[in-house]
């Protein structure tokens, strides 16, 4: 068993922690400073989630912002971030109070930044925001997939990558959160991964949109039969 803290009550981190838990983990959730009135709402309301509209397993702990720092004190396994990514700044600056050499953090948040005057993935980002409060040794996880956050909650199969530049972290990972419903792949290639899971999302709006981008002028009837032309453009 592992001590698992989330950090940031949204959909997806709260739904990783369904898995997480299934694989007899020790999970808790925690809020940030803008989520105390969820995390009452999810703690008075049965444990349902309003976003998942799905009721969590009571064996997941959900705690206030406030006590975020004495949980980071104790022995945890693994840091999980879910927050957004234009939380990671804010993210950083919590974990670095009480961040431990070598402590596994698992990115659940997708999309890329600027660090510096340069492009960088999230994960990069962290590194470097950790190395400037005076850390080393930093081990980041990112864990992407066509996944919808209410289908996870919901023990849907999902299939998900982690990466990690070293396999054994990767491995460890596997280990710790893979379920029936919830398969692992690992790589160590966690900058083509991060970045597939930024981009995915811009081609899977342009095939969606690609039914009404064939023809504006046609009617519904032809574009619906006729759009595959335009979805060629952009799968290929």
């Amino acid at each position: 068993m592992k001590k698992i803290v989330i950090i940031g009550v949204g959909a997806m981190g709260s739904a990783f922690a369904v898995p997480c838990l299934d694989n007899k983990n020790d999970v808790t959730i925690v809020g940030t400073h803008l989520e105390d009135n969820l995390i009452e709402s999810i703690n008075s309301n049965n444990h349902i989630h309003p976003a998942l509209k799905t009721q969590l397993p009571k064996e997941i702990k959900f705690e206030r912002f406030e006590k975020l720092q004495n949980i980071l004190k104790q022995n945890i396994d693994i840091i999980v971030c879910g927050v957004s990514s234009v939380g990671i700044e804010w993210f950083v600056q919590q974990i670095s109070k009480n961040y431990k050499k070598k402590k596994p953090i698992v990115l659940l948040t997708k999309g890329l930044s600027i660090v510096g005057d340069e492009l960088s993935t999230l994960s990069d980002k962290i590194k470097y925001l950790l190395e400037k409060e005076g850390h080393s040794e930093i081990n980041i996880s990112a864990i992407k997939g066509p996944c919808l956050a209410a289908g996870l909650a919901n023990k849907i199969r999902t299939g998900t990558v982690i990466a990690n530049k070293n396999l054994k972290e990767c491995q460890f990972l596997k280990e710790t959160i893979s379920t029936n419903y919830y398969s692992t792949e690992i790589s160590e290639d966690i900058n083509g991964v991060e970045l597939s899971g930024a981009i995915k999302n811009i081609y899977s709006m342009l095939i969606g949109a690609s039914e009404g981008l064939c023809n504006p002028k046609a009617s519904k009837d032809i574009q619906s039969k006729y759009f595959l032309n335009t979805r060629s453009i952009f799968d290929t």
